[in-house]
């Protein structure tokens, strides 16, 4: 049992703190003092069209560091590396690379309008279209504008169709919205996320 006992040790340190706020109210998480500004919950029941998640406006204080962020529950879900991906959309065209996400290895890039077909790396890429939404001012969002791009991608024998976001969502870091209770003004857990 005594190999054991290090790797428990490590693993009671590594889990991360948490604080329970409503809105208006302050509290400490680590190092951070966190405000909770604003929260829209936005669930309904199983039978009507609804975002079905919860925000909230989160002022945090860390040292003499002010930050605002919009966090969600449940948080968007990042998706897997499907080969290619989003680098920016500007005036109809969308630039494409095979570039996964902070890696070191030099990409290839691609820019496209709606209708045109081009080469990246190994694949072929059409596009098909795009489609921009904004986020109301009276919403809070994680991302106020998000583009969907649609691609035809052929590899080989191989032939899908890809939906993907501009900007992507983006991995937690630091802090997370875990849990959020039911009722008019719903207790919102914020988690500490390990670096």
């Amino acid at each position: 049992m005594r190999p054991f006992l290090p790797l428990l040790l490590l693993g009671s340190l590594a889990s991360a703190a948490q604080v329970t706020l409503r809105e208006g109210q302050t509290g400490t998480l680590g190092s951070r003092q966190l405000q909770v500004l604003e929260v829209q919950d936005r669930r309904c029941g199983p039978t009507e069209n609804c975002p079905a998640d919860v925000m909230a406006r989160v002022r945090v204080r860390q040292g003499n560091r002010t930050t605002l962020l919009t966090l969600s529950f449940p948080p968007e879900r990042v998706p897997r590396w499907s080969g290619v991906g989003v680098v920016g959309v500007s005036s109809g065209r969308v630039m494409l690379t095979d570039q996964p996400p902070g890696s070191g290895r030099a990409g290839h890039r691609l820019t496209l309008k709606r209708g045109e077909s081009g080469r990246l790396g190994p694949r072929e890429i059409t596009l098909l279209g795009t489609e921009t939404r904004t986020c109301p001012p009276t919403l809070l969002c994680v991302r106020p504008k998000v583009t969907q791009v649609y691609l035809n991608v052929r590899w080989g024998k191989q032939k899908s169709w890809l939906a993907l976001e501009s900007p992507p969502p983006a991995s937690p870091k630091g802090i997370r919205l875990t849990q959020a209770t039911a009722g008019p003004r719903p207790a919102l857990t914020f988690s500490d996320l390990p670096q």
